[in-house]
């Protein structure tokens, strides 16, 4: 069967796909529609990934698109799409581009309300539009080994790596906390090569690379700005343990294996838990004084327990 998935998403919303491509791959011949940086990450395990931003898709939102040459959608059998379309202007132009294709549209994500993982959601959506797929199974799959592997290979485990950030500052715990905490860290594991801790930031926390810079007294930390994908997942799979909040680059660490202690603030962790088979959660229901020490506790368990 040929499948076409599109879901225009960020990272991490993309990458949970990825328990059900995961059992698919031998059945489906897959071709994603998804935005960057997931579409490079997802490659390898799908025949084909479009960047929805680079190939004129938002034609396909238009109520009289035209032809554009430039511009066309891969034959399938089956057509998911993860998106809103309201007036139906988008589901008109798939039938249209596609007349022998079985359409099915679903909302992006299940109901915050909802006692539903994502990642399982999005499986029994496209079990519902008949693909081959086992959605519990999938999931509990994603729990027991990495979902992304292959090329990045570790040499050496000694640079713990930290995300103080995320898509959304409503999930970010404040910077005093990730001083302390790294720290803390550092000092309680002095057998541990911390040569250069690592700080990972994105360009939504650019404005904290100063204070870290600082503010922090570890010495020879690394603060690594905005890096290419595959210097990340580099990073990320080489080492012994990785601290975020809630983000697509938590989920990325998680699916790599790497050993991940995700902080939830606000978010639902039944719909957004990290998968991998080395995942810690802890939710703010402390003061953060009392989640440091957790986190401390926590980490010492995954370095004890590679």
């Amino acid at each position: 069967m040929k499948l076409l998935i599109i879901r225009p998403s960020a990272l991490g919303d993309t990458l949970m796909l990825m328990p059900a491509i995961a059992q698919l791959r031998g059945s489906t011949e897959i071709v994603l529609v998804a935005r960057a940086p997931a579409v490079g990450i997802i490659s390898p395990y799908v025949k084909r990934v479009i960047d929805y931003e680079g190939s004129a898709w938002h034609r396909l939102f238009l109520e009289h698109p035209g032809v554009d040459h430039a511009f066309s959608l891969p034959e399938a059998d089956c057509t998911v799409a993860f998106l809103s379309d309201p007036d139906g202007i988008v589901k008109k132009n798939l039938q249209t581009t596609l007349p022998k294709t079985s359409l099915h549209f679903f909302p992006a994500f299940p109901p915050v309300e909802a006692d539903l993982h994502v990642a399982l959601y999005l499986a029994q959506c496209l079990k519902r539009a008949g693909l081959p797929l086992d959605p519990e199974k999938s999931l509990e799959e994603a729990t027991k080994r990495p979902l992304l592997k292959g090329e990045y290979q570790a040499v050496q485990k000694n640079k713990i790596v930290f995300h103080p950030g995320s898509g959304g500052k409503g999930k970010n715990f404040p910077p005093d906390f990730w001083v302390a905490l790294i720290e803390k860290l550092t000092i309680l594991f002095p057998s541990i090569p911390f040569s250069k801790p690592i700080i990972l930031l994105g360009p939504a926390e650019e404005e904290l690379r100063p204070f870290f810079t600082r503010n922090l007294r570890v010495e020879g930390i690394e603060i690594l700005f905005a890096p290419e994908m595959g210097q990340l997942q580099l990073v990320l799979s080489q080492a012994p343990l990785y601290v975020g909040h809630d983000s697509g680059i938590t989920h990325l660490a998680a699916m790599l294996g790497t050993p991940t202690i995700a902080l939830f603030k606000n978010s639902p962790v039944h719909q957004w838990r990290p998968l991998g088979p080395a995942v810690r959660v802890l939710e703010n229901k402390e003061n953060l004084e009392t989640l440091t020490g957790k986190v401390l506790e926590e980490a010492g368990k995954c370095i004890e327990t590679p």
